[in-house]
């Protein structure tokens, strides 16, 4: 993920403290992503993947309700990329704790209830049929 990051985007990747609540932040002007000193290495995994869909995606709209549903679109896609199917179910059959199938995940607990939210159907009947097998 970093040298997709840092060789194809050719942004840069920093450290510095951000308003409170933020984690990360893309800077389209100078091609600068910085995450918050700070953050456990799952924290950093998440927040630099869903900066990279922002990266991808280009600078967040003004409008706040146009914001927030980009939030909410950047932030499922991420964690679509980092939750696979196979290893959710893996991680769910092992345990039902969320901190715990997060940490399994390598995750923190707001990118798993994302890709949990953004299940499809099929995905859903996948994985319900694949823990009743399992269990």
């Amino acid at each position: 993920m970093f040298r997709r990051f840092t060789v194809e985007a050719q942004w840069t990747l920093a450290e510095a403290e951000l308003p409170a609540g933020r984690a990360g932040q893309a800077d389209f002007v100078r091609r600068v992503v910085t995450l918050r000193p700070g953050l456990s290495q799952a924290q950093r995994r998440c927040t630099l993947a869903h900066e990279l869909v922002h990266v991808e995606r280009g600078p967040v709209p003004a409008d706040p309700w146009l914001a927030a549903r980009e939030e909410r679109a950047v932030e499922a896609e991420a964690a679509r990329r980092l939750i696979g199917l196979d290893a959710l179910a893996d991680a769910l059959a092992w345990s039902a704790w969320p901190d715990e199938v997060a940490d399994e995940l390598w995750v923190d607990e707001q990118t798993l209830n994302a890709r949990v939210a953004g299940l499809s159907r099929s995905e859903r009947a996948w994985l319900d049929q694949r823990l009743e097998v399992d269990l």
